[in-house]
Formats: structure tokens, sequence, C-alpha cells
């Protein structure tokens, strides 16, 4: 029960890591505040009140600052305050710097970097009033090491990482911590979707495998336990970090 008594918001929890996370959350007592601009958020906290959790759904579109405004200010109402953020919430890019658009540069950054700005925004001061709290970023390996067609998503993650630290810089003294969670390969939804595009999927889990110290590909309940550990007091020295989740796949060279 290491979030007993505490009240958190996860963004983007409407399946997949998001999913995990509110799931994981709800198991060690926190009171959780889904949101997704999807109506599948609703499945997951039916899952939570089904193993005796407590927790609401809010459908937002993170990218108006006055909806994800509503996001918090539910928690608050709901449950009194405010104690873990995790900005979850994101969609990718599959094109470069040369063939990107206005409008996938558009739909990119302002899911995955404006909205997580406008959940910090309201949440912070909420978090300060209730004598600290911790934001827990779910950015990505693709900023450390990225992949072709991956912009504008690597950019996007990128300044997530930033404002990350700035966030810490500033609002630490007001008992406010910052990480980040970088996943690599993920077994989601969207991964399967993925996998399903290539005419052998065999073939290419073993090429990807190949590149996994462990093994295996990561599971939202291995994102889960990075967040819950950010999240709780456990970590209550840990801010401005970032915490790689993917299976040793980072630090793995291929023999030339």
């Amino acid at each position: 029960m290491r979030l007993r008594g505490k009240t958190a918001v996860v963004t983007g929890a409407g399946s997949g890591i998001g999913r995990g996370i509110a799931l994981r959350f709800a198991e060690e007592g926190a009171r959780v505040v889904v949101n997704d601009v999807a109506s599948t958020g609703e499945e997951t906290v039916a899952a939570i009140v089904a193993r005796g959790g407590d927790a609401r759904f809010v459908r937002a579109d993170l990218r108006s600052e006055a909806e994800a405004r509503a996001v918090v200010e539910e928690a608050v109402g709901a449950y009194g305050a405010l104690h873990v953020l995790v900005n979850n919430a994101g969609v990718t890019g599959n094109t470069n710097v040369l063939t990107a658009t206005e409008d996938d540069w558009e739909r990119v950054m302002n899911t995955n970097l404006k909205g997580a700005w406008h959940c910090c925004k309201h949440a912070i001061p909420h978090m300060a009033n209730a004598g600290g709290g911790s934001i827990v970023n779910i950015s990505s390996t693709h900023v450390f090491r990225t992949q072709q067609r991956h912009f504008p998503y690597h950019a996007a993650k990128g300044g997530l990482q930033a404002m990350t630290l700035g966030i810490c810089v500033e609002f630490g003294g007001q008992g406010i911590r910052a990480n980040n969670v970088c996943p690599g390969f993920i077994l989601t939804p969207l991964a399967e979707a993925h996998l399903q595009l290539f005419e052998n999927r065999e073939a290419k889990e073993r090429t990807m495998l190949a590149s996994h110290p462990l093994g295996r590909f990561g599971t939202p309940e291995d994102v889960a336990n990075a967040a819950l550990f950010l999240a709780s007091d456990e970590a209550r020295f840990v801010s401005g970090a970032s915490l790689v989740v993917d299976g040793g796949r980072m630090a793995f060279q291929k023999a030339e």
C-alpha cells in the first residue's frame, strides 16, 4: 500500500501503459482519476472498482487547457487533494524533418508536450497545497537513440524530458519531485498493431528480441512498477531523473 491516502491523476489511461499504471496505483492504495480522450477510460475504472479500488473517469482532450484543468479539479474536488500526476497521454509520429507537415507537428507536439504542460500547470499549485507531490512523465528511449521516421515524436519526448528538469529545479523547494520514465518496446495494443503489419511477424519479433539482453519485450506492468517507485515515498530523494525501462536494449551494441 505504498500510495495509501494518495490521489493520482493518470492521463492516457484508457489502454496500454496508462491503464497498467492506473491499475497498479490503485492496487497500492491510490485513489485514481483516469483520463483519456476515448471512452475506454471507463473500462479502466471498472477494472479498478472490480478489484476493490477507488477511481473515476474524466474524458478530456489535454490539448485544451480548460479540459486539462477540469481533470485536475475533478481529482481535487472528489478527493480533497492531488499528490501524483502521471503524464502518459501521447501519440506517435511516422515522418521525418523534411516530409513532416504542420499538422504532423501540431498533432504530436500539442498532445505529447503541450498536454503534459497543461496538466503540470494546474496540478503543481494543488500539490504544493498538499505539502508536495510527484510528477512522473512517460518519455521514451527515443530521446537517447531513435530510428528513422519517428519525427516529431522524439522531439516532443525530448521537450518533455527538459520540462521535467525545469519543474524539478523550480518547484523542488515546495516538495514537488519530477522524474521521467523512458520505456523501450512495450507490448501494448499499439505495439501489437505495429507487429501485425509485418508479413512474417515471428521473424520480425526474433530480430527485435536479439537486441534485448533480457530476452523479452516489456509489458505495461513493467512500466507501471517504475512509475510506482517514482510516485512513492521510496523515491523521496529522487528528482530530475530518467529511469530507462527497456530490457537492456539501450546497453546493447551489435557486433561489427
